[in-house]
C-alpha cells in the first residue's frame, strides 16, 4: 500500500499539484472546487483504477473524462495513450502529451514507443536519439541501433551500441547484437575479436559459442564452426539453443544426414513446441524423392514423435501416412482401428480403414467398416460411395445400387443427383439390369444433360447393339466435346466408330487414348488390338492382345481372337494355292 501511495504521490507531483494551506482552524471554505485541484482528482482517481484496481477499462474512460473538461492536461493526455488499445488512438493522445510538456521523458518515452507500433520508423529514430539524452537505458540503445539497421543505416547501428558501451557498459544482448552487425556488413575480423571477447568475459554463456561458430561459419571455416557449435552443447547440454544453431548451420551446408540427426535431438526435446516438430516433418516429407532417399531417418523422427506425443490427434495421422508410404499397410490399419474405437474418431479416420481394407483385398472387412462409419457418420457420402464401390468390388451390384441409391437422400445438388444415378445405372448393367441401367442413365441425364461421364457410358452400353449404334456415336462425341483428351472417352468413341466398320477412323482415335493414357487399361489395349486386327495388321495386334494379358485381360477370350488369327491366315493360305 505504501508503494501504491508513493506512485500516487508521484502523480500528483507530476501534475504540479500542491496540498492546499489551511490558515488556521477557521479558515473559510469555498461553494466551487478550483479547477487546478479538481482536474488533479479527477486524474488521481483514473490513475488509481489503473495502479491499484489493474482496470485498464475504467482508467481509459476516466481519462478521457478529464480531458473532456481539461482537454490539453498532459497527465491525462499520457494515462491515455497508455490505456488507448488502439495505436492511432494511442499515438494521437501521446503526441499530444508530448507536445504539452516536451521535457518529460515519461511523455516522449510513450510518445517513442507509440511511433513505433504505429510503423512510423524514421520519426523513431529521432524521438529516440532524444530519449537517450535523458534515459541512456540499454533497452532503448537496442531499439535505436535496430532502426538505424532497417532504415539501411548498419554503421550506425554499430555506432549507437559502441556508445551504449562505454556508457551503460557491456550488456550481453547489445554485444550479440553488434557482432551480428559486423557479419552483415563483412567485418569478420571485428565480429571474431567480439566474440572471443564474450567468451572470455563469459565463458560459461553457450550462446557466445554459438556467436562464435556463426563467425566461422560465415567464412568458410566449417571444421572450426563445427568444434564451437558442440562445445555449445557441451558448455549447456540441457538447452535447445545449440541444437537448433547446429541443425540451421547442416543445413545451410546441404548436410542433409547431419541436419537430420540434430533434428531428432530437438524431436526429444520437451521443450521445442510440437507445432514446430510436426510442421518440419511435414515439410521434410512433401517431397518423395527426398522421404525415399532418407527414410531411415524420417522413420526415426516420425517414431520419436509417436512415442512422445501417443495421443496427439496430428501426431497420429502422421505416423499412419508415413506407414502406408512406407509399406507398413497392416501397421497403418491397426492404429486406425484402435482410433476408429475410440471417442474422437473421425469420418476421415474410417474412410482411411476401409481403403486399406480395398487395398490388401478384404472387401468384407471395408463392408463391415463401412457400416460402421455410416452408423457414426450417417450423412457422410464418401463413407457410403465406398459402400458402394466395396460391394461392386464383390460383384453384389444390385446392392451396390441400393447404396447409391440410399445417397440420394443426402444429395443436395442436382450435379450430385445426376452423378449418383450414373453410378446406379453402371451397377445395374453390371448386374444385367440393362432396362433398369438406361432408365437409370436417363434419370442422370435430366439432372444435368452435359454430364460426360453418363454419355459416355451410356454410349458404350448402347454399342452393343447395332441398331442404337448411331444414338451411341451421337452421345460419345458429345463427351468428347465436353471433356477433350480423356483416354476413356476416346476409347469409347473409337469403339463405336469399329462398330459402325469404320476403322481407320477408329486406329486414330484409338492412337489418342493410348497416348494419353496414364495408367495401363487392359480393355483399351484389347479394343485397339481388335482394331488393328480388322484393318489386318495381325502381328501389331497380337502386340496390344498380350499388352492386354499382361494387364489382367481373360487369357481364355485372348486365346479364342489368336485362333481366329490363325484360322483367317490359314484360310488366306489356302485361298492363294487355289489361284
Amino acid at each position: 500500500m505504501r508503494k501504491i501511495l508513493s506512485i500516487l504521490s508521484a502523480a500528483m507531483l507530476l501534475c504540479g499539484f500542491t496540498a492546499p494551506q489551511r490558515h488556521g482552524a477557521d479558515a473559510p471554505v469555498t461553494g466551487k472546487e478550483p479547477d487546478s485541484i479538481r482536474r488533479v482528482r479527477l486524474y488521481t482517481d483514473a490513475l488509481k483504477r489503473l495502479v491499484i484496481y489493474g482496470d485498464t477499462v475504467g482508467a481509459r474512460e476516466s481519462a478521457r473524462k478529464v480531458l473532456s473538461e481539461y482537454p490539453g492536461y498532459a497527465p491525462a493526455l499520457h494515462l491515455a495513450a497508455r490505456t488507448e488499445s488502439g495505436d492511432k488512438q494511442r499515438l494521437e493522445m501521446a503526441e499530444k502529451a508530448y507536445l504539452a510538456e516536451p521535457d518529460n521523458k515519461y511523455y516522449l518515452d510513450e510518445f517513442a514507443q507509440a511511433t513505433l507500433r504505429a510503423g512510423r520508423y524514421i520519426e523513431a529514430i529521432d524521438l529516440y536519439e532524444k530519449l537517450l539524452k535523458y534515459d541512456p537505458d540499454p533497452n532503448n540503445y537496442r531499439i535505436l541501433a535496430i532502426l538505424y539497421e532497417s532504415n539501411g543505416q548498419p554503421l550506425s547501428a554499430i555506432s549507437t551500441l559502441d556508445s551504449a558501451e562505454v556508457k551503460t557498459g557491456r550488456f550481453p544482448p547489445l554485444m550479440q547484437q553488434r557482432l551480428r552487425l559486423y557479419l552483415s556488413t563483412m567485418q569478420f575480423e571485428m565480429a571474431e575479436s567480439e566474440a572471443h571477447r564474450m567468451i572470455e568475459e563469459a565463458p560459461y554463456m553457450s550462446d557466445n559459442y554459438i556467436s562464435l561458430a556463426d563467425v566461422y561459419a560465415a567464412t568458410g571455416r566449417d571444421s572450426l564452426a563445427m568444434e564451437s557449435y558442440l562445445k555449445a552443447i557441451s558448455v549447456d547440454s540441457t538447452s535447445v539453443r545449440p541444437w537448433i544453431a547446429l541443425s540451421d548451420f547442416h543445413y545451410r551446408r546441404n548436410d542433409t544426414p547431419s541436419y537430420l540427426s540434430a533434428m531428432g535431438h530437438l524431436f526429444d526435446s520437451p521443450d521445442i513446441p510440437l507445432d514446430y516438430k510436426t510442421g518440419v516433418f511435414k515439410s521434410l516429407t512433401n517431397n518423395i524423392s527426398f522421404y525415399r532417399k532418407n527414410f531411415a531417418q524420417l522413420n526415426a523422427l516420425v517414431g520419436k514423435l509417436f512415442i512422445n506425443y501417443p495421443h496427439d490427434r496430428v501426431v497420429k495421422e502422421l505416423y499412419v501416412s508415413h506407414l502406408i508410404k512406407s509399406g507398413q499397410i497392416g501397421s497403418a490399419l491397426d492404429i486406425c482401428k484402435q482410433i476408429a474405437g475410440s471417442g474422437d474418431a473421425t469420418a476421415d479416420d474410417y474412410i482411411n480403414i476401409i481403403d486399406m481394407e480395398n487395398f490388401l483385398e478384404r472387401p468384407d472387412s471395408a463392408v463391415l467398416y463401412t457400416d460402421r462409419g455410416i452408423a457414426r457418420f450417417p450423412e457422410n457420402l464418401q463413407i457410403r460411395m465406398r459402400r458402394g464401390y466395396t460391394l461392386e468390388r464383390q460383384n453384389r451390384h444390385a446392392e451396390a445400387a441400393d447404396a447409391y441409391r440410399q445417397m440420394l437422400e443426402y444429395a443436395d445438388t442436382d450435379s450430385l443427383r445426376s452423378d449418383l444415378w450414373g453410378m446406379i445405372g453402371n451397377a445395374q448393367y453390371q448386374s444385367g439390369d440393362r432396362k433398369g441401367c438406361y432408365r437409370s442413365f436417363r434419370k442422370a441425364l435430366g439432372y444435368f444433360r452435359d454430364n460426360a461421364t453418363v454419355l459416355n457410358n451410356y454410349a458404350y452400353f448402347l454399342s452393343e447393339d447395332d441398331r442404337q449404334l448411331d444414338k451411341a456415336m451421337e452421345m460419345a462425341t458429345r463427351a468428347n466435346f465436353l471433356s477433350e483428351n480423356n483416354p476413356t472417352f476416346l476409347d469409347t468413341l473409337a469403339w463405336i466408330l469399329y462398330r459402325m466398320g469404320r476403322y481407320d477412323e477408329a486406329k486414330k482415335y484409338m492412337q489418342q487414348a493410348i497416348s494419353l493414357d496414364r495408367s495401363p487399361s487392359a480393355e483399351i489395349y484389347i479394343h485397339y488390338g481388335d482394331i488393328l486386327y480388322a484393318l489386318g495388321e495381325d502381328f501389331m495386334a497380337q502386340t496390344y492382345w498380350r499388352k492386354a494379358l499382361e494387364q489382367g485381360y481373360d487369357a481364355g477370350k485372348i486365346e479364342k481372337r489368336l485362333e481366329a488369327q490363325r484360322e483367317r491366315k490359314a484360310a488366306a493360305g489356302s485361298d492363294n494355292k487355289k489361284q
